[in-house]
Parts: C-alpha cells; structure tokens; sequence
C-alpha cells in the first residue's frame, strides 16, 4: 500500500515538473512581433481601468452615503425599518468589499504581467495574460453584481413610496 502512494506521488509530482506549452508556435511567434504594442496597450488599459475604478469606487460610496444609508436611518428613526432595504443595503457594503480586493488582486496580477519581458518569455507572459484575463472577469461580474443591488434599491424605494 505504502509503495502504491509513492508510486502515485511520484507520477503526479513528474507529471507537474514536465513543462507543457501552452501556446502554440503562431501565437508566440505573434506575441514576440507584436511585444512592443501588447505592452502599450496594457499599460494603457491599466490606466484606464485604474480612472475606471476611482470612478466606480466614489460612485458605489455616493450610493451607500447619501442614499442608501440615510433612508435606513431615517426609516429606523420612525420605526418604519424595512428588512429588504437593509438587507440589500449590507449586500451593497458586502460586495462592495469584495470588488475592492478583486480589483487590488487584478491591479497586481496586471503589474506583473507588463512587467514581464513578452519577447524572451512568450509562454510566462501567455500564462500570466491568462490569470490576468480571469481576475479582470471576476470585477466585471463585481460590477454586475453591484448594478443588480443599485437597481434592486431603485426597485425597493418605489415599492416603500407606493406604500407610504
């Protein structure tokens, strides 16, 4: 029994060290000609979603400050507390958080990608291109996520309006 696990670590630990190439001849070959505007492209891109989430982060604050949180209080102050809007008001806070350190882990994984040199290392900048992919995926469902909060607010202030 003792041998069967070593003989299964060692095929796994083989099977992890033998180097796999993710891409093919075509795309490294098109990652090297054109290493010089990838580059450009994401440091601009990292610019722009830097703007972008300066912009979001001040308008998610905006909504939560002077909207969201106010009616709360308010609606507590003359016992009239609705749990959707509280709910909804702590799912915002929640997600909100979350975007932020999504977008911290997508800001350093971008870092890293530009910092590494495309023309010698075509598979490392292809690998790293992937995790950045998949981070930037992961604060765009984020932002979605927010949205949906906002427009479920919007929804719960009309339906309290109507009652009131």
């Amino acid at each position: 029994m003792k041998k069967k696990w070593l003989l299964l670590i060692g095929v796994i630990i083989s099977m992890i060290s033998v180097p796999v190439s993710a891409i093919s001849e075509a795309q490294k070959n098109a990652i090297i000609d054109h290493c010089a505007a990838i580059q450009n492209d994401l440091k601009n891109l990292q610019r722009d979603d830097s703007r972008t989430r300066v912009y979001l982060g001040r308008y998610y604050e905006t909504v939560l400050t002077k909207y969201i949180t106010p009616l709360n209080v308010r609606l507590v102050e003359n016992i009239l507390s609705n749990d959707n809007l509280v709910n909804n008001q702590n799912d915002l806070v929640k997600t909100r958080m979350s975007f932020n350190a999504n977008y911290v882990e997508y800001q350093k994984a971008l870092e890293s990608l530009v910092s590494v040199d495309c023309k010698t290392e075509p598979e490392r900048f292809y690998r790293k291109l992937t995790g950045v992919r998949e981070k930037r995926q992961i604060v765009a469902e984020d932002v979605t996520k927010l949205r949906k909060i906002i427009t479920t607010q919007i929804s719960l202030v009309e339906s309290l309006k109507e009652k009131l």
